[in-house]
């Protein structure tokens, strides 16, 4: 029987961790609204609604967990990972939404305010829920770090930025209860801005992924460094990492090994580097072969002819795959330009500037050329 409580069982882990969300923000949330409904505090009630909208999220987080568990199926066969992050944008999009409701609420309190009937009481709830929902967030912040979560890590930030919100009132319900001052209203405000900050951070966080980000540099140079270790191995190009939810990798990748060796050879140290990967990082690894041709002058000349025209038009293009085919009374240099971001020339002007200062040099030299951006 697997252990609930093991971290190492991602899914079940994480679905513990929302369970505990769920109780401690319905225990919290059931506290605060009795006594803001008893005191009568605008900016008490806010926080009660703000603690039941995390109650709701740690549910969704939890179908996010028990979903992304899910084996993969003939209608999903990468499985079902990017569930998670749904959850995720789900917390994100909801912190926001009650923001911006709490935010026109506490407008209108400013607008036409009522009198409060907070006492001790009340504030003891509060620094209850302050201390409580800061241990949460502990537990959160641990739990995302440990078994690499972003819905959870949203969860942990959200749970902080609660524990700054509820700060604001108890401060308001001091000074109504020591200097009959009433900023309620500003309160509710005050939360309202942290809840919303909070939501727009995690949105940001969380959209990356869904959308598609840059591979963890940490991973690529893992991956890059088994590759190249390898003696046959002359270089690596065209790196891409697909993401379909954490530890969920699938990689390609271009290897340069010389044209000298037979297909077979080349093909057993692909096969080796391919498990080694795969046994390594738990990923899922395509490896493809380019055949590098060494020792050959006329292909060399023509190979530093098109490394020069490259370096004239600009910093960081870099060539691979390069071939050299007859041409009528010349020559195709066949090859691919790994081109940086930002580069000041877009692909046409690319290939049109690099085919003109060829010609300038050999009349009857033709260039094809595949630009490659790069995802990695």
């Amino acid at each position: 029987m697997s252990n609930f409580f093991d971290t190492t069982n991602r899914e079940r882990f994480g679905q513990l961790v929302s369970v505990t969300g769920i109780v401690v923000n319905i225990l919290l949330s059931g506290a605060k609204f009795f006594v803001g409904i008893m005191s009568g505090a605008i900016s008490i009630i806010a926080d009660a609604f703000n603690n039941l909208s995390d109650a709701s999220t740690s549910l969704v987080m939890l179908m996010g967990f028990r979903f992304a568990a899910k084996p993969a199926d003939e209608e999903h066969p990468f499985g079902y990972g990017r569930a998670e992050y749904l959850s995720g944008l789900f917390i994100a999009t909801s912190m926001i939404v009650v923001g911006g409701e709490l935010l026109i609420e506490s407008v209108e309190k400013i607008i036409n305010p009522a009198e409060m009937d907070a006492g001790l009481f009340t504030m003891f709830v509060m620094g209850l829920s302050v201390a409580g929902k800061f241990l949460l967030g502990l537990f959160y912040r641990y739990a995302a770090r440990k078994i690499n979560s972003e819905a959870i890590g949203a969860a942990a930030l959200d749970s902080f930025t609660d524990c700054l919100a509820s700060g604001v009132v108890i401060l308001s319900i001091v000074l109504w209860i020591k200097f009959d001052i009433n900023i309620d209203g500003v309160a509710g405000m005050v939360v309202s801005a942290v809840i919303l900050r909070g939501g727009l951070s995690s949105l940001k966080e969380i959209l990356t992924p869904i959308i598609g980000g840059r591979a963890d540099p940490e991973l690529l140079d893992g991956i890059k460094k088994i590759v190249t270790d390898a003696p046959e191995v002359l270089g690596v190009h065209d790196v891409i990492v697909h993401n379909y939810g954490v530890k969920k990798f699938f990689v390609s990748m271009h290897v340069e090994m010389p044209a000298t060796l037979s297909l077979l050879a080349a093909h057993e140290i692909i096969d080796r580097l391919e498990r080694k990967l795969q046994s390594t990082f738990e990923i899922s690894v395509t490896l493809h072969i380019d055949p590098v041709v060494q020792g050959d002058a006329a292909f060399d000349e023509h190979r530093a002819l098109a490394e020069k025209i490259l370096s004239e038009l600009g910093a960081g293009l870099t060539l691979h795959d390069f071939r050299v085919v007859p041409y009528k009374s010349g020559r195709k240099l066949i090859f691919d330009v790994a081109v940086p971001e930002n580069f000041p020339l877009n692909d046409r002007e690319l290939r049109r500037e690099f085919q003109r200062r060829l010609i300038a040099l050999h009349a009857d030299d033709r260039a094809i050329i595949r630009l490659d951006h790069q995802y990695c």
